[in-house]
């Protein structure tokens, strides 16, 4: 599963940095909001910690405060679980399989 995070620095603690420290990231919009990858219990621990949230539980002030890399970042990741899966000739397959031809 993966879900991303904010980090708010004036609330983390020492706990909560050891914390992301070891958390698998997949992307890193900035050096507060990335993307983990564990599973469903790792991401529910995680988000427990003092200065985590997920995009839902931003308020208005946290959003004003995001810089717009990380606001782009954060609608970006939002949109693409919102396209439809798109059927593509040769979809999945890798580039060198025989008889694909690229686009």
């Amino acid at each position: 599963m993966e879900q991303v995070v904010i980090v708010d620095p004036a609330e983390a603690d020492a706990g909560t940095w050891s914390a992301l420290m070891r958390a698998h990231k997949t992307q890193e919009f900035s050096e507060r909001v990335f993307v983990v990858e564990a599973e469903k219990p790792v991401i529910d621990a995680l988000g427990a910690l003092p200065g985590i949230k997920t995009p839902a539980q931003l308020d208005s002030a946290t959003t004003a405060a995001l810089s717009p890399v990380e606001k782009l970042s954060l609608r970006a990741w939002a949109e693409r679980t919102q396209m439809p899966d798109k059927p593509r000739k040769g979809n999945t397959l890798n580039w060198g399989h025989e008889g694909f031809q690229a686009p």
